[in-house]
């Protein structure tokens, strides 16, 4: 029986001719959000350091948190989560990637031996549905997305259940 423990990453994921957005914690966020706009499907940006390793996620939401503040429309809708407005005072003056980028995201990585259970145990823990698949020396090879995962469940189910 073929089990989320079995399958590996490597299982799941998929090189692509399309890599993944990488910015460095230097690069402009209006030339990051241009480059993300082209993209519709991604669901992320992968941010990196001067020597390609990987340091965090930018998604969708940090982007539109971004925006909303931007726009002033931060005030329209009251906070009630302290961490959230702190967030958004902080977003207030940012204009370089390393400003929105989530610090929590930064060990938000899996590797191509990785199981299953574990991609799946770090998308839940960092509440991310895309993250950077990485060598041993942080470099990002590729990412797995929270459906090519669920896809995999769906294909080795043993007598109708989930594995």
């Amino acid at each position: 029986m073929i089990t989320l423990q079995n399958l590996t990453v490597k299982d799941a994921y998929k090189l692509s001719d399309e890599n993944p957005i990488l910015a460095k914690t230097s690069d402009d966020i209006s030339l990051v959000i241009k480059n993300f706009s082209q993209h519709g499907e991604l669901r992320g940006i992968f941010v990196i350091d001067d020597n390609n390793q990987f340091l965090g996620v930018i998604t969708r939401v940090d982007l539109f948190d971004w925006a909303r503040v931007k726009l002033g429309a931060y005030f329209l809708k009251p906070q009630t989560d302290s961490d959230k407005t702190i967030r958004l005072v902080n977003l207030i003056h940012s204009s370089k990637v390393g400003d929105i980028l989530r610090p929590d995201t930064n060990k938000a990585t899996v590797q191509v031996s990785d199981s299953l259970k574990h991609a799946l145990e770090v998308m839940i823990e960092t509440d991310l549905i895309v993250l950077p698949v990485v060598d041993n020396s942080n470099h990002i090879l590729g990412s797995v997305t929270i459906s090519e995962l669920l896809n995999m469940i769906i294909v080795h189910e043993d007598n109708g259940s989930p594995n």
